[in-house]
């Protein structure tokens, strides 16, 4: 038994009693280790040769697991959540920095309803993927330290192998959480609040308005956290309120995908049938989500200096914000490094609705014309919008940090799954995590890494949340 392999110092413990339960993981014969994150090893100061099996699954514990309580808005509808199929093993502390080290899949919980607590091995495979592909993008996101195969079987949309993710965040704390105890131990919201400014920004403690200063830096973080997602072409496909971190961490891979061809209207969850989280509504659904923040915030109001009128006139500075980070990120993928051009930014992203061309190549095409063989780069508009940016922009030094070569093809993430559950071999998965691990730079590699789907996949290609 090794209890040394992480060192937990989890004061998560030390809050509200009524913030989380302890919580032991399911019992599992023999667990397989898929995949170990060697970089994220090393990046925790983890030796490798520590991580058996069963210390990954939970069955070699070094202390009391819990599991997390929250609420949330989900599809706008609000409610009282938690921890249904995760569980946190507790919190690795390395070279001044705490993690967040999580088990999901690991069976119920006290908040599991009706769920079973279990995961799938695909769903835990393609959140390794994804997780790992974000982290390549330059994506603040949370890391998977390694998947693990269970005994036994789980029905979702097939009968499948069971699996559990070894999740890794700064922590799990989310805009849900506070309106958990917003709603449920409102007197314990000064304490929670300055516990998570203390983990998470340090740094405002020092302002003379800590909780203002605080809601201000959650707005900024998960500005740039969804503006890259559009940098990128990426769906969350649930932004519920509890799936946005409280320091813009990317987390929860459950129905996302990434556009191929430019719509932003595009879904991919079949629990998204309204299209509330469609790609182009990230925007207007980040400002609704903090919007019940602040909400979850205002009994801070009464026991303490901060009004809601100061958290109110903050949310009035989104539209401006997201705006300028956005119009900014736009450029630069344009190769524009002036400040100005907002009218030809404005003009392509028409060009792109009206197109319909695949998001990522385009951006590629305009860098490297001829690159693709597609009839969208051939027509008199598009040559013409690249005269116009040829002029001011197209600055390949500046595109190529920005527009990624390679990002995860549904079709080609599903390919690798398929492949997997068919006949054991994790190859053509572990090749296409290769591509993506340096997506900004040309490989020697297949074309269809490069390639997007026929429309009719696209137009029919559905994603699920798996619980």
């Amino acid at each position: 038994m090794n209890r040394m392999a992480f060192s937990f110092d989890t004061t998560y413990k030390g809050l509200d009693p009524g913030l989380y339960s302890p919580v032991t993981p399911k019992r599992i014969a023999d667990p397989e280790i898929l995949l170990l994150n060697d970089g994220l090893c090393g990046d925790l100061g983890l030796d490798p040769a520590d991580l058996t099996a069963d210390v990954l699954a939970g069955q070699d514990r070094a202390e009391e697991p819990i599991a997390q309580a929250y609420a949330g808005h989900q599809f706008g509808g609000f409610g009282l959540l938690g921890d249904g199929r995760a569980v946190l093993l507790g919190e690795h502390v390395h070279d001044g920095s705490r993690y967040d080290i999580q088990l999901k899949g690991s069976g119920r919980t006290p908040y599991s309803r009706r769920g079973d607590g279990n995961a799938t091995v695909s769903s835990m495979l393609r959140e390794y993927l994804y997780s790992s592909a974000m982290q390549s993008l330059g994506i603040n996101t949370s890391r998977s330290l390694a998947v693990l195969e269970t005994n036994g079987t789980v029905t979702r949309r097939r009968r499948e192998p069971g699996a559990i993710l070894v999740r890794v965040m700064n922590s799990h704390i989310r805009y849900g959480t506070f309106q958990y105890v917003a709603s449920q131990i409102p007197t314990e919201l000064p304490r929670f609040t300055d516990y998570v400014i203390d983990r998470h920004y340090p740094q405002l403690h020092a302002t003379d308005r800590p909780y203002l200063a605080f809601f201000d830096a959650v707005m900024e973080s998960s500005i740039g956290m969804v503006v890259d997602w559009l940098r990128v072409g990426f769906v969350h496909g649930v932004m519920n309120t509890d799936n946005m971190s409280i320091d813009g961490e990317t987390f929860d891979y459950g129905p996302c995908a990434f556009l191929n061809y430019y719509d932003e209207g595009a879904v991919f969850s079949s629990i998204d049938t309204d299209g509330r989280y469609a790609f182009g509504n990230q925007r207007p659904i980040l400002r609704w989500n903090l919007e019940r923040f602040a909400e979850a915030l205002q009994p801070l109001c009464s026991q303490s200096a901060l009004t809601y009128e100061e958290l109110e006139a903050k949310l009035d500075e989104f539209a401006d914000r997201f705006d300028a980070r956005y119009n900014s990120m736009m450029r630069r993928k344009l190769g524009i490094s002036s400040d100005a051009h907002e009218d030809l930014v404005d003009e392509f992203l028409g060009w792109l609705r009206d197109s319909n061309a695949d998001y990522t190549n385009t951006f590629l095409e305009l860098e490297n014309p001829g690159t693709f063989d597609d009839p969208a780069f051939a027509t008199a508009e598009f040559e013409r919008l690249q005269e116009e940016l040829a002029a001011v922009g197209l600055n390949e030094g500046l595109m190529q940090e920005v527009n990624p070569r390679y990002i995860p093809r549904n079709y080609l993430v599903e390919r690798a799954l398929d492949t997997y559950l068919e006949s054991g071999d994790l190859s053509t998965f572990n090749e296409l995590l290769t591509v993506l691990k340096d997506p900004y730079s040309s490989k020697d590699v297949d074309p269809r890494y490069q390639q997007p789907p026929p429309r009719e996949f696209d137009a029919r290609y559905t994603t699920y949340c798996n619980t």
